[in-house]
């Protein structure tokens, strides 16, 4: 038997027997969802394993819809090799029962030159797209806070995303603005966090 084979067998063996597992952190079944719109449910979740005064969080956006549809998640940079999805908000209420809008921004990208695309992403009926974001790459606009760390305490979290067409046109991409893009205000699921 080749001996690449036996390796391969192996590794997949002792994953199984290790309980290990290549399935996601968090099946689709197993999420919570936001309402229903126009098709579209969106979810929030925190990853346990981020840092707790930075938590990392995954949005998922499910098409429960018998259409396929594009999603307009924000910007991209260098021909997509930086996606911004300045598209998703999140809202943050801390135990004393103040709120806070936070909005996208990877500081690493503060100005732009150059070209900018539609973060255009196709989602077929009864899809999922999962994207992973970390509570520093939001901001405060209203108090212009760049670097947000939570303190102890209890938050309530959920995310916000608001569907408009292509917004970034380029002559190479002109029949960008014809797709099937998902249009309207969608709300996820609310989430805890006890720091």
């Amino acid at each position: 038997m080749n001996p690449k084979l036996i390796l391969c067998l192996a590794l997949v063996l002792s994953g199984t027997l290790l309980g290990c597992s290549t399935t996601p952190r968090h099946s689709v079944e197993s999420r919570q969802w936001g309402l229903t719109t126009n098709g579209l449910q969106m979810s929030l979740s925190v990853l346990a394993d981020g840092n707790r005064e930075d938590p990392e969080f995954e949005v998922a956006f499910r098409n429960m819809g018998e259409q396929d549809v594009s999603l307009n998640l924000g910007i991209m940079l260098a021909n997509g090799k930086v996606q911004l999805p300045d598209k998703i908000h999140l809202s943050l209420m801390d135990g004393s029962g103040r709120s806070r809008d936070l909005h996208f921004s990877d500081k690493r990208y503060a100005s732009v030159s150059g070209r900018v695309d539609a973060y255009v992403v196709p989602l077929r009926a009864g899809s999922t797209y999962t994207l992973k974001l970390r509570l520093d790459q939001f901001w405060l606009p209203d108090t212009e806070e760049f670097r947000l760390k939570l303190k102890p305490g209890r938050y309530q979290v959920s995310a916000q995303f608001q569907g408009v067409g292509a917004e970034t046109s380029n002559p190479d991409m002109a029949g960008v603005e014809l797709m099937n893009f998902w249009k309207g205000k969608l709300q996820s699921n609310v989430v805890v966090i006890v720091e």
